[in-house]
Formats: C-alpha cells, sequence, structure tokens
C-alpha cells in the first residue's frame, strides 16, 4: 500500500497528539511535517517518537507552513488549531492537498462561505473531525430533516446558577467527559463550543440553525442522530475516544482503525435534558447570529479573548457571555472577503478588550 503524506498543524495539542498514535498504529501514512506554537520540547519528542520529518512553529505568524503546503502538496493536512487562525490556514490546505482534516470549528464558523468557494475551486475533500460532525456524516442521506447534536454539559453542569460566579479555571477544566485542550475544555461550560458546532453543522450539511437540536447527553455515547423524513431516527453510538473519528477521516471511507470495543447496553441508559438558556445563554447566540458572517467572527474573537481573560483571572465565569453578547451586539458589516474577516476579528478582540475593562 502506497503510503499516503500527511500534515498536522498543531501537532502538539490534545488532537494532533492523538493523530500521531493512530497513524503510528494503522501504518500506511507518512508525516512530512507537524506544527507548534511554543511547546518545542514536547514537539521534538513527538518528532522523535513517531518519525515526524520536519518541525514548523507557527509562533510569529504561518508564513512557513504556507510556503511548506506549497512546495510539498501533501495528501492530507489535518487542521486542529484553536480560533480565527484556523481559517486562513485551511483555505490554503484545501488548495494545496487532497484531503482537509477539520478539527477546527472557528474555520467554518467565521468564514464558512469562503471555504466552501474555496472547495468549488479544487478537488479537495473536507471531513470534519468533531465526534458529532463525524457521527452526522456517517449517518446522512438526502431524506434528512434535522439533526441532533449532543452535549456534556461541561464541568459546571450541576453547579447551582448563583454558585458559577466562583468558578475558577480549575474547576472548569475539569471536562466530565472528554480530555482536550484548554480553550475547548471552557467552551464547553459556556457552550459556545456547542454554538459553534451548531453553525458549523449547518455549513456541512446545508442545514438551517432551526434543524439542529441540542440535548445534553450525559453518558456521553450518543454523538448525535439524524431524523428522516419517514420518522426514522438514526444514531450513532460509541465511546468519547476522538482517536475514532481522527482515523476514519484518514481513512474515509474505508475502516482500518482496529477499536473493539462497545458499550455493555444491559447496563446503559441514554438520557436527554434540555440546554438551559440561564445557564447557557452564550451557546443560543449562535442561533440569533446565523446568517451574520461579521457577529460570527466576533462571536469568535470575543470568546477567545474571554476565554484567555478567565484564564489570567481578570474575570468571572459568568462574565464570558455577558462580554461575547456586548460584542456581538456592536459590531455590523457584511465581510467580502478574508481581508474583511481579519478587520472584523481585530476590531472585535478590541472591542471585548473595552468591555473587559468595563465590567
Amino acid at each position: 500500500m502506497v503510503e499516503k503524506t500527511v500534515v498536522i498543524v498543531g501537532m502538539t495539542g490534545s488532537m494532533g497528539s492523538q493523530a500521531l498514535e493512530v497513524i503510528k498504529k494503522m501504518g500506511s501514512f507518512r508525516v512530512l511535517a507537524g506544527t507548534y506554537h511554543s511547546s518545542f520540547d514536547k514537539a521534538q519528542s513527538l518528532a522523535k517518537e513517531y518519525a515526524v520529518e520536519k518541525l514548523i512553529c507557527t509562533k510569529d505568524g504561518y508564513e512557513e507552513l504556507e510556503a511548506f503546503l506549497e512546495q510539498r502538496r501533501p495528501d492530507i493536512v489535518m487542521v486542529c488549531i484553536p480560533g480565527f487562525a484556523s481559517l486562513p490556514v485551511t483555505l490554503k490546505a484545501l488548495r494545496t492537498s487532497r484531503r482537509v482534516l477539520l478539527a477546527s470549528k472557528e474555520a467554518l464558523v467565521c468564514g464558512g462561505w469562503l471555504v466552501k468557494e474555496t472547495m468549488k475551486e479544487t478537488s479537495c475533500e473536507l471531513i470534519p473531525l468533531d465526534s458529532e460532525h463525524s457521527a452526522v456524516m456517517q449517518l446522512y442521506e438526502p431524506s434528512v430533516e434535522g439533526i441532533l447534536l449532543t452535549s456534556s454539559g461541561g464541568a459546571l453542569r450541576d453547579w447551582k446558577l448563583e454558585d458559577l460566579d466562583r468558578a475558577k479555571p480549575e474547576d472548569v477544566l475539569r471536562h466530565p467527559v472528554w480530555k482536550m485542550g484548554k480553550r475547548i475544555t471552557i467552551d464547553s461550560a459556556t457552550m459556545v463550543n456547542k454554538g459553534f458546532e451548531v453553525l458549523e453543522a449547518c455549513e456541512l450539511f446545508q442545514l438551517q440553525a432551526s434543524q439542529v437540536e441540542v440535548l445534553i447527553h450525559r453518558e456521553g455515547l450518543v454523538h448525535a442522530a439524524v431524523f428522516l423524513k419517514d420518522g426514522t431516527i438514526k444514531m450513532h453510538l460509541g465511546f468519547p475516544d476522538m482517536r475514532v473519528p481522527i482515523a476514519y477521516g484518514l481513512t474515509y471511507p474505508d475502516r482500518r482503525y482496529e477499536h473493539r470495543k462497545w458499550p455493555n447496553f444491559a447496563e446503559t441508559q441514554l438520557r436527554f435534558q434540555q440546554v438551559e438558556k440561564c445557564r447557557y445563554p452564550a451557546f443560543y447566540l449562535a442561533y440569533e447570529i446565523e446568517n451574520d458572517y461579521a457577529k460570527r467572527t466576533a462571536y469568535n474573537a470575543a470568546d477567545e479573548v474571554c476565554v484567555e481573560a478567565f484564564l489570567q483571572g481578570r474575570i468571572r465565569f459568568t462574565d464570558i457571555a455577558r462580554v461575547v453578547a456586548k460584542v456581538v451586539e456592536k459590531v455590523e458589516g457584511t465581510p467580502r472577503d478574508l481581508q474583511d474577516l481579519k478587520d472584523v476579528d481585530e476590531e472585535s478582540r478590541k472591542l471585548a478588550e473595552e468591555v473587559i475593562e468595563w465590567l
């Protein structure tokens, strides 16, 4: 079997590290390069363990990565860096590779139309790596009327509402189901992450936000469901293990990854509950900005700033939703291209800092 070449953008993060494990287990892939931001020692260690041929530091920008993609034209680029930076990287990857595995929700949240336009201009495939969107992709058929995405509810799902103000970063980072990076773990607690996923699903599957339902599912076994027009419901179940959707994305449409472990249904209960608006106000904001790319970009930018401010102890956990809503309210415009989105992103970050100062 001919080896396929892979570049992993964000190799030292949770998704990138797990991708290396999967690639080593399956074989038939060669990692041409992996990027890191500041974790040089970890990057070196991973490169040595998994035979990564080149390390690229992105702390000062992505120019070296973009030049490398132009020169080497890999079969697969895996994009798993958080934030707005994932959008230009995704656009470049779509133009220089055969398949993009997208773990970064923000690329579609901020610039979904640009991603889709670029895909039309190339023959590159785009495959989502989120467990929920990977699940929908596997279940999807033309008669889908709507979909269900599940959520853990995050680390504070059982806290009393009046106690959320005093939540510390160490409280929020104790995710009850998944092991993930800091930003996405905090975004799970506010459910901004799930708001991103609603918007991402609309872009991937040509849906309206009203067709995307979200319920809290504590067991973490059902990742998604699709509702078909004849009344049939198909659900995708599996343990919360990101190696499975990563492997599926690498080998699609085949399944070559072996992980023979299944839930014991005799001892399993599947429970679902509504998402409380009073507990997760920032999540519901995503439905209000469905068709406004400027506000969607502001939604992401303000959240990025707020998560960092919360980790630094500058704001309270409950301030995140307040600041995001204020910034989204203030930002207006109709972005025409990537530069317009960059301008909105920069403006939104400044606004978020101003709002934080006013708190």
